[in-house]
């Protein structure tokens, strides 16, 4: 017996955990509607329940749990066609709270109204819904109740009536569920900072909780509110939104939720996208015309081999030039020192509902070494199929480079573990030359370079328009984000507008390649531009 009883607490729980997400889509595929998912969902589960109860041990659980529910939606789609008129006629309140008779879910079946309270059920609380289902579904009786839940009868008599209360009301209404609910709202998201714990990217992993908090953004809402909107039933909603707190991506406020972060709607993001592109051109050309003045200087500090052509060069240096300015030269909080999370760790992160804009403005800057050996690449956006391009290396890869090009290593130095790493350098990053010394393929910046080539910029006759400029942008972009935003969301603004404000880097990259200033790489899958090492 005990044996039975565990592999039937282990197979319910399974079922639970896996599969009723999965079922809930499953039937609202099929049924195209909400409420009928639920009731369709709760059916199933019904089944499946009672059967491991009685003992059923299937061979395969997930081809049996696909079967019945199958086989119940079956059922579903004759009795809708059977019944196609709107159901009404009595409500759970025209029945008495009696201990003894006969079965009162028998004479709600009769009335077709076991669909409409399970629907119900599943917006009330926990602590009232436990108690219907003990009282209506299970058949137990209130002293029982009462025992079991350690309260009083009269307390158990107190909740049964006020959740009968709202359980009439909710079925005599046709809800309306939010469009979410139907077609879910894609978001991207964006972040930086230090994330040991996987945090936040595997709370959002799934759509439900990308809607919740899409939601819940500049938008204070209970999980009843929630619930509604999106059409989750509540147990499923009150788990989520649980999660996500924890995860520190939504903040409560009495008992209200609401996102902690920024997320830019369609609106937000056009007026933030035209308030960086009003004077884009204008930026474009004062960089570029930097870079024309001072590029044989910056070549001399031996960034380059004088097989790297000056193409490569500036498509590093257009959008480095623009790191620099958005994180020296403009007020506010620096992307470097993300928002600190409950959990202690700090980083940050921020929302992009898809809208459509004039020109893909995302780029991307991955990073991977230690405190002296650094590869860097920056990511072009999707629009010039520049991506991934060559693809990155691993650490390990960095770390043999870096140490090829310190200690001007031959291959024929190399362990058998370094000379399978090698095939992964060559013809990428670096080759080796006819003596057999490693030469890099891309940018390698030493010593103090870096800081002789910013100090070039801050000296430039163009400097000072260039910051007037993204001092100009920093302040439109702080009203707007102001008008969009809860002020839950304004101590930590100046880290979203600077975030917002890389996608100045990819304006500049379009800019100057229809300007001829940069050119396109022949095979985008070959390229390593914008890849570069950074040796202290």
């Amino acid at each position: 017996m005990h044996a039975t009883n565990e592999t039937r607490d282990r197979l319910t729980a399974e079922f639970a955990e896996k599969y009723m997400e999965k079922l809930f889509y499953f039937c609202l595929k099929k049924t195209g509607n909400t409420a009928e998912a639920e009731d369709l969902t709760q059916d199933i589960a019904d089944q499946i329940i009672s059967a491991l109860n009685k003992g059923t041990v299937p061979d395969n659980f997930a081809a049996w749990v696909w079967q019945i529910a199958r086989n119940r939606y079956s059922v579903w789609a004759k009795r809708r066609h059977a019944h196609r008129a709107l159901i009404s006629g009595s409500d759970i309140g025209d029945y008495e709270l009696a201990d003894e008779g006969g079965s009162i879910i028998d004479g709600m079946i009769d009335a077709e109204q076991l669909a409409l309270l399970r629907r119900e059920l599943a917006f009330i609380k926990s602590d009232h819904r436990n108690i219907v289902v003990a009282y209506y579904i299970e058949d137990k009786n209130i002293r029982d109740i009462a025992a079991s839940l350690s309260l009083s009868v009269s307390a158990v008599q107190q909740r049964l009536h006020r959740a009968r209360k709202m359980l009439k009301e909710g079925m005599d209404m046709s809800r309306e569920f939010g469009i979410r609910s139907y077609r879910p709202e894609d978001i991207t998201f964006a972040s930086s900072g230090s994330q040991p714990s996987g945090l936040p990217w595997r709370a959002v992993n799934r759509k439900i909780p990308n809607n919740i908090l899409l939601q819940a953004s500049n938008n204070p809402s209970t999980v009843e509110e929630l619930s509604m909107e999106l059409g989750v039933s509540l147990p499923y909603m009150e788990e989520e939104v649980e999660a996500l707190y924890h995860a520190t991506l939504l903040e409560k406020q009495g008992d209200k939720y609401i996102t902690n972060f920024f997320i830019l709607d369609k609106d937000c993001r056009i007026d933030c996208y035209n308030a960086m592109r009003a004077h884009a051109k204008e930026r474009s050309r004062l960089i570029a015309e930097f870079i024309d003045d001072r590029l044989a200087d910056i070549r001399a500090l031996g960034i380059a081999g004088e097989h790297i052509d000056d193409n490569t060069i500036r498509w590093w240096l257009v959008p480095h030039l623009i790191d620099w300015l958005i994180e020296n030269c403009v007020k506010g909080q620096t992307i470097y020192e993300p928002p600190k999370r409950a959990n202690g760790e700090s980083w940050g992160f921020v929302g992009y509902e898809l809208a459509e804009l004039p020109e893909n403005t995302s780029m991307g800057c991955n990073g991977r070494g230690n405190g002296t050996n650094m590869y860097w690449a920056y990511k072009y956006g999707h629009d010039l199929n520049m991506w991934e391009q060559c693809g990155e290396p691993d650490y390990d890869t960095v770390m043999l480079l870096c140490d090829c090009i310190r200690k001007n290593r031959r291959i024929d130095s190399f362990s058998d573990i370094e000379s399978a790493a090698w095939e992964k350098i060559n013809g990428r990053y670096a080759h080796a030359f006819e003596d057999g010394y490693v030469v890099p393929d891309i940018l390698v910046i030493r010593g103090d370079a870096l800081d002789a080539i910013h100090k070039m910029f801050c000296e430039h006759r163009n400097y000072p328009a260039l910051t007037a400029n993204f001092m100009d942008i920093y302040e439109k972009l702080e009203a707007i984000f102001k008008k969009y935003s809860h002020e839950v969301l304004h101590k930590n603004l100046g880290y979203n507008i600077k975030m917002e404000m890389y996608a100045t880097r990819m304006m500049a990259i379009h800019d100057l390649l229809d300007a001829k200033v940069l050119a396109l790489p022949e095979d985008p899958s070959r390229s390593s531009l914008g890849m570069h090492l950074i040796l202290r």
